[in-house]
């Protein structure tokens, strides 16, 4: 009975730790809302897809509307359905709180009409959304990466819904390869957490 209690309260004080934000992608413009996301090492952030066709690229802050080597890209998630989000969402695991990620929107000129967004911008310094989206303006062009989320260790990856990585392989993306071995594992160790203290029981 012991070991029951401690395994139940082991495995919700570890689901208890990380959490999601959730950030809304195109539904009021060329927007990320909210543009700036500040969250813990293990949290997710979640975009979700509005009209008509936007993506979300990791970007450096030196070079606004270029991708990151090696940085996340979720590929373009288009829908046409206003009332609600797509189907289809886009997952980021934070890695380091203390490292900022920037991000854009790929889609023709969106990232040049400030649709671009960060997740935990440095606290103090030169280095602000406010400069990011500025700089981004005056970008020659927007720069949609060579490869997908599933080619590149970003911790990214495409969702179906909320509860499966999507494994299209034909007009948007495919599931990420590490991201998806990371969150997956982690779903696969909670489960089997519960499973024995569930037996122990």
């Amino acid at each position: 009975m012991r070991f029951s209690t401690i395994f139940t309260a082991t495995a919700l004080a570890g689901s208890a730790l990380a959490a999601d934000h959730t950030v809304v992608v195109g539904k009021d413009g060329l927007s990320f809302v909210p543009n700036v996301t500040t969250a813990a090492k293990g949290d997710t952030v979640t975009f979700k897809f509005w009209p008509k066709n936007h993506s979300i690229a990791q970007g450096a802050f030196a070079k606004p509307c270029e991708p990151l080597a090696n940085g996340f890209w979720s590929g373009f998630v288009p829908t046409t359905d206003t009332a609600k989000a797509a189907s289809e969402t886009f997952m980021y695991t934070v890695q380091n709180a203390s490292a900022p990620v920037w991000f854009y929107c790929t889609q023709g000129s969106h990232c040049q009409s400030g649709m671009v967004g960060v997740i935990n911008p440095p606290s103090s310094g030169a280095n602000t959304i406010e400069k990011y989206a500025a700089d981004s303006k005056s970008a020659s062009s927007n720069v949609s990466p060579s490869s997908k989320a599933s080619d590149n260790p970003g911790f990214g990856m495409l969702m179906n819904g909320t509860t499966m990585p999507s494994s299209t392989t034909g007009g948007t993306t495919q599931s990420t390869g590490a991201a998806a071995n990371v969150n997956m594992n982690g779903v696969a160790l909670t489960g089997f957490m519960g499973m024995i203290t569930y037996m122990l029981m």
